[in-house]
């Protein structure tokens, strides 16, 4: 690794952190200027201070110093493992959000940005719903990262009659299904299903309006120019619903074990 690719790495990382040079420089014990002097390729810290930098800027020795290109992503499993086990489950929980947090360049942006607002300080939850998939974190208590494939196959799970649930009435279970199927372009709430298409693929009829009535009357859908639309919220509940529906109640490996309530406050402590 060369001079500059390490200032690049120090200056990336800092910048992330949202300290200033003298900000880093100050818990190092050193002066701005020297930050400066590493991130502009023009010196290289003392080797006693990597450590140093390494903890304050959240990573290793080894990626300042490059050693993180060499072999498969896999060999830090080992390192990690006995750190992980060390945690809190609330700690696993908001490290498993920024390890899935990796999101691509459409959403990337949206998502920093939202990550900042008040309600994630104030520990509310945080939804993600992009062309990658959906993410829900709630701070240390819940993290639940799907694939935009695992939405897609199980968006006719609903119409599923070998399900051991049935959380809606057949009626509605038509309908939903039609219009999750209709919406191409996921997550868009603009998007209308005109009544007659809507009506045709829920292969309804004179139920249909008092289907469509029910929902509206329950908020999951809405009714307006165009057609029938649904809300952002709606959208992400029923998709999350359907891949819970298919992942539970089809055959797959269930793992079940018991825990005294009497223990929990001390396993989280």
């Amino acid at each position: 690794m060369t001079i500059s690719e390490m200032g690049k790495r120090i200056v990336e990382l800092r910048h992330r952190k949202e300290m200033t040079q003298e900000q880093l420089g100050k818990q190092l014990n050193v002066s701005g200027q020297a930050v400066s002097k590493w991130e502009n390729g023009d010196s290289l810290p003392d080797i006693t201070l990597l450590a140093g930098i390494s903890q304050s800027l959240d990573c290793t020795t080894d990626f300042l110093l490059g050693a993180d290109k060499v072999g498969d992503v896999n060999r830090l499993i080992p390192s990690m493992e006995s750190r992980l086990r060390e945690l809190k489950p609330s700690q696993k929980i908001d490290l498993a959000f920024k390890i899935f947090n990796l999101i691509d360049e459409i959403s990337e942006v949206n998502v920093s940005s939202s990550l900042k607002s008040n309600s994630v300080e104030e520990r509310l939850p945080f939804v993600h719903a992009g062309p990658e998939g959906v993410t829900l974190w709630w701070e240390g208590k819940f993290f639940c990262n799907v694939s935009i494939e695992a939405l897609r196959e199980t968006e006719n799970v609903w119409n599923d009659e070998h399900l051991p649930f049935d959380l809606f009435r057949t009626e509605w279970n038509s309908v939903i299904t039609a219009l999750l199927a209709q919406k191409k372009n996921f997550f868009n709430s603009d998007a209308a299903i005109t009544e007659t298409s809507l009506q045709q693929d829920s292969s309804l009829d004179t139920r249909f309006d008092i289907a469509v009535n029910e929902l509206i009357d329950s908020g999951i859908i809405e009714k307006g120019k165009g057609g029938y639309r649904v809300g952002i919220k709606a959208e992400v509940l029923l998709r999350l619903l359907g891949v819970l529906l298919h992942s539970i109640g089809k055959p797959g490996v269930i793992s079940q074990a018991c825990l005294p309530h009497s223990n929990i406050d001390q396993v989280e402590s």
